[in-house]
């Protein structure tokens, strides 16, 4: 009878055991597949390959870890500029040009700073200047007057124009320049000169702008006394020869320029 269990035993025993090692990797599997059996744990019976303990949770910082959804992060920033709104390849005031003064308002950042010319002052770039500096039948020019009194304004340096010879009511003179295209605004104040010696105060002169090679006048205005005319931004851009004449009574009436002046 004893040997009979034993008989029994042993291969009951086998089955048992192999039996043991089915369920737990099935269980392992099912696990794994989202089931609700208990996953191997060391000292089991599980089979070799099969995870021995349970699965780390994955790592956010791992793509494909299962970390936040890249498409939900905030977009990263263009241009890669340094803080405060200094984008890289902004153009600067180019070095050796004059900065733009009286009715420019100052440079503009980013922007080059026009070049400036005075018409008057001694400093005119040769060729400029077109008419002579002096009488001609009795009308006279001055390109570099000094202490130019237009109204209340008082000027340094501009351009004073009268009649010294056979002066009558209608004399007219001018002054040229050869702007070439190169320029591209004209500022300046006109009026009568305070310094004019004549008595009528009434007295008025013409004063004209005009582009010479179309006859275009780009500024016409009649001055009075103690009055001043400024004119800044006048477009010249596509200027070759400059005018600017005047007509009237000027043996009495001296027209006047104060600080005259050409920016590309």
């Amino acid at each position: 009878m004893r040997a009979w269990r034993r008989a029994v035993r042993g291969p009951a025993f086998l089955a048992l055991s192999l039996l043991a090692l089915v369920s737990c990797g099935d269980t392992t599997v099912n696990q794994q597949a989202e089931g609700d059996a208990k996953v191997c744990v060391e000292d089991s019976t599980c089979l070799d390959g099969e995870p021995s303990e349970e699965p780390d949770p994955p790592d956010p910082g791992v793509p494909g870890g299962g970390g936040p959804d890249p498409s939900s992060s905030e977009p990263e920033e263009e241009g890669g500029g340094a803080e405060g709104g200094e984008p890289g390849g902004e153009d600067t005031v180019e070095s050796g040009e004059a900065t733009e003064q009286g009715g420019g308002g100052g440079s503009v950042a980013g922007e080059t700073v026009p070049v400036r010319v005075n018409l008057s002052g001694g400093n005119l770039p040769d060729g400029l200047r077109d008419t002579t500096d002096g009488c001609w039948m009795g009308t006279c020019t001055d390109w570099n007057a000094a202490d130019v009194v237009v109204g209340d304004e008082s000027f340094s340096t501009g351009f004073i124009i009268e009649c010294t010879i056979g002066c009558g009511e209608n004399i007219s003179g001018w002054f040229q320049a050869k702007l070439a295209g190169k320029y591209s605004r004209f500022d300046a104040t006109f009026g009568i000169s305070a310094e004019s010696p004549g008595n009528d105060r009434t007295e008025t002169l013409a004063v004209n702008v005009i582009d010479q090679g179309t006859g275009k006048v780009l500024y016409s205005e009649t001055l009075e006394y103690g009055r001043s005319y400024p004119v800044r931004g006048l477009d010249v851009s596509k200027v070759g020869l400059l005018r600017i004449s005047f007509e009237g009574a000027l043996g009495g009436t001296h027209g006047a320029v104060g600080s005259p002046v050409v920016r590309r």
